[in-house]
């Protein structure tokens, strides 16, 4: 199947749309091509989309470079500008070829062994011929080229860079110039190559002072955009050229990014007329070139502007100012796994078992999407490690192999999500941090802590507060989405099982799992729910500490306070309570999980044999450990919507329990003698009326 799908999905399809609008060019006219932004977590598939996008565009002038690359290299912006360039120059069948005289000459010069001061000229003049008038730019190209055509000491510049000029001989250049260049063409055979002539520019210029530097890459970008111009608007240029030009830049939030797209934005406000340019980038986090005020001012901790609703099929991304939109990837959305699924069975082969369910690719493109949430790598790499386990094992057993907390598959794709730099202990303290719904509460959460980890709590609160870091799924509706700190639903299930990896604190001298001191002995699944129900219970929070008891396998506990409830509060409240438990994580993973169903229902309800318990509380008990076993039904929005968007269907895949939650919710109906109870619970009992995949 192809890696994470690209271009294939409506939301990547939606994006080339976009693009195709602002690149179609109309002859004579000029319009504002705004910068777009496109933000997207880790995995989102930033670069997929830009990949994709190049090839689409290959044959118009397109250029895609990667600046994180470019600076781990010790590259500047002129490097990158000069790379991006090269690209644009490149020859097309369909499309006249574009040349940068201004640039390239003025590269030449800079790039050229010179005494500074001779150096220093050329960048002056260039400036001024590009506020002066049109007679005083073609002479200061003409005293470029004379002297790019007599300077031997940087061949590999002068050889690259000779492309990038017109067809200079027949407007400008003398004979004698244009005999030299061939010279020094032939005298540097094979040392033109672009690399080679960053290299060069590089040597050349990476001495001189930052702020000298700037300036004259302040004029090298406006020779770059006043090429451009005079391409598209020179003679016949404007009718010829039918097609804008495609630059496609990713990771521009790393530190050479943020630098190249101020310098560039920054050129194009000074130009302050239209150019050619469709600038479309990538990045991973709210690049700190955009936090000025210039570029639209300081935004507020844990809020992003260009949200994408993932029921609208438009990419619509949001002015932050003018000249720069930014617009956010949203995930794949259900029918979109759905249809990976289906190419994934396609490419199993005959040998493979097919998924039990009666409409196989709907149910397996269900399970992925519940557990990935649509995460463009999380349900490429799933539906990639399903397809290697043998041939002979089922569905349901693969789902569980390969989401075992020790598996391959959850290392790889923490590996993938979480950022690159984060710390060995920001990993453990984001893992014990999943056990709390949203990791606000861990923040909180002073027993998760000791004081020797000041520095992982800074580091940890950094995590929280940055939604692209946290993944967290922002569809406008926090009660669906969880408050801002909520993690995306497959990060939180992966930290989950990197927690259930660890071992349990030793509880061999009769000491509680959650009775330890400190964060460090806080170690293991139940350890952590236990000193957050501990904490929840000290300070009066009934529901929270009922969602740690049952997570950490108290089933009792949680379904008391709901028999508690019941007398409390109206049927919706309850129903909502019982929507928060149900969604707590399962007490058993890994290998626990293959024991058959009926089996591990029934052992979590043993405890109700023993002595009497009254009706109401063994039907709640029963109801509840049905739901929390049992996969999410499609939601009310009445009681449903609990700003906790976490689940796991893999208790329960088949949705085999949904008879006895049907039974549980019309037995609590028959005794409830309320009518308001009564609608509430026959509603709930209807969620449950089909399988949850059709």
């Amino acid at each position: 199947m192809p890696q994470e799908w690209a271009g294939e999905s409506g939301r990547d399809r939606a994006v080339e749309r976009y693009v195709q609008e602002l690149l179609v060019r109309r002859p004579g006219s000029r319009p504002e091509l705004p910068a777009t932004l496109l933000l997207g977590p880790r995995g989102s598939g930033k670069t997929t989309v830009l990949r994709h996008l190049a090839d689409w565009a290959r044959r118009a002038p397109v250029a895609r470079l990667d600046l994180a690359a470019l600076g781990q290299e010790g590259r500047k912006p002129i490097d990158v500008l000069a790379a991006l360039v090269f690209q644009l120059n490149e020859s097309k069948r369909d499309f006249a070829r574009l040349s940068f005289p201004a640039f390239g000459l003025l590269t030449i010069a800079v790039a050229a062994r010179m005494d500074a001061a001779d150096r220093d000229a050329a960048v002056r003049q260039m400036e001024e011929a590009l506020v002066g008038p049109p007679g005083s730019r073609s002479e200061v190209i003409n005293q470029l080229a004379a002297y790019a055509a007599t300077v031997l000491g940087a061949p590999t510049a002068v050889t690259a860079a000779l492309p990038l000029l017109p067809e200079w001989r027949r407007h400008w250049v003398r004979l004698r110039v244009r005999w030299r260049l061939a010279r020094i063409r032939r005298r540097s055979r094979g040392g033109g190559s672009v690399d080679g002539f960053l290299i060069d520019l590089n040597q050349r210029y990476g001495d001189r002072e930052a702020a000298e530097r700037q300036r004259a890459e302040a004029v090298l970008f406006d020779a770059f955009l006043d090429d451009l111009g005079r391409a598209y608007g020179s003679r016949g240029g404007d009718k010829r050229r039918t097609t804008q030009c495609l630059v496609l830049l990713d990771n521009v939030d790393s530190p050479l990014g943020n630098d190249f797209l101020k310098a560039l934005l920054d050129a194009r406000r000074k130009a302050g007329a239209p150019d050619p340019l469709l600038v479309l980038a990538t990045a991973g986090s709210y690049p700190a070139a955009l936090e000025g005020f210039a570029f639209g001012g300081p935004r507020r901790p844990g809020v992003l502007p260009g949200r994408w609703p993932a029921q609208e099929e438009r990419f619509v991304p949001e002015q932050v100012v003018k000249g720069l939109v930014v617009g956010r990837l949203r995930d794949l959305v259900r029918h979109e796994v759905e249809q990976q699924a289906k190419e994934a069975l396609r490419s199993a082969g005959p040998r493979v078992p097919v998924p039990a369910a009666d409409n196989g690719v709907q149910w397996l493109g269900w399970v992925v999407y519940e557990l990935t949430r649509g995460h463009p790598a999380g349900t490429a790499q799933l539906l990639e490690a399903l397809l290697e386990c043998p041939a002979d094992e089922g569905w349901e057993a693969r789902l569980r192999q390969v989401l075992q907390p020790s598996s391959d598959l959850v290392d790889a794709l923490l590996e993938r999500l979480l950022p690159m730099d984060a710390s060995g202990e920001l990993m453990q303290a984001l893992a014990r941090g999943s056990a709390a719904v949203d990791l606000a509460q861990a923040q909180a959460g002073r027993v998760l802590w000791d004081e020797s980890s000041a520095r992982v709590q800074e580091e940890f609160n950094d995590f929280c507060t940055d939604v692209l870091r946290t993944m967290h799924l922002d569809g406008g509706d926090e009660e669906s989405d969880g408050r801002t700190e909520t993690p995306h639903p497959l990060l939180r299930l992966l930290l989950l099982r990197r927690l259930a990896a660890v071992p349990e604190p030793d509880t061999a001298a009769g000491g509680a799992a959650g009775s330890v001191d400190g964060a460090a002995g806080i170690r293991g699944r139940r350890a952590v729910h236990a000193a957050l129900r501990d904490r929840a219970a000290a300070a009066g929070e009934e529901a929270t500490a009922a969602y740690h008891a049952l997570a950490g396998g108290d089933l009792a506990a949680a379904a008391a306070y709901l028999d508690d409830a019941f007398d409390r509060v109206t049927p919706e409240e309850w129903c909502a309570e019982l929507c928060r438990l149900r969604r707590a994580p399962l007490a058993e993973a890994g290998p626990a999980l293959d024991q058959p169903l009926w089996e591990r229902y029934e052992r979590l309800v043993e405890h109700l044999g023993e002595g009497a318990v009254e009706q109401r509380l063994r039907t709640i008990t029963r109801l509840l450990a049905a739901v929390w076993i049992g996969p999410e039904p499609p939601d009310d929005p009445r009681t449903d919507r609990v700003g906790d968007p976490y689940r796991d269907p893999l208790g329960d895949p088949g949705a085999e329990l949904y008879g006895e939650i049907q039974a549980r919710f019309h037995t609590l109906a028959v005794h409830a003698d309320s009518v308001p109870w009564t609608s509430a619970l026959l509603r709930k009992a209807k969620q449950y009326g089909k399988e949850p995949w059709l």
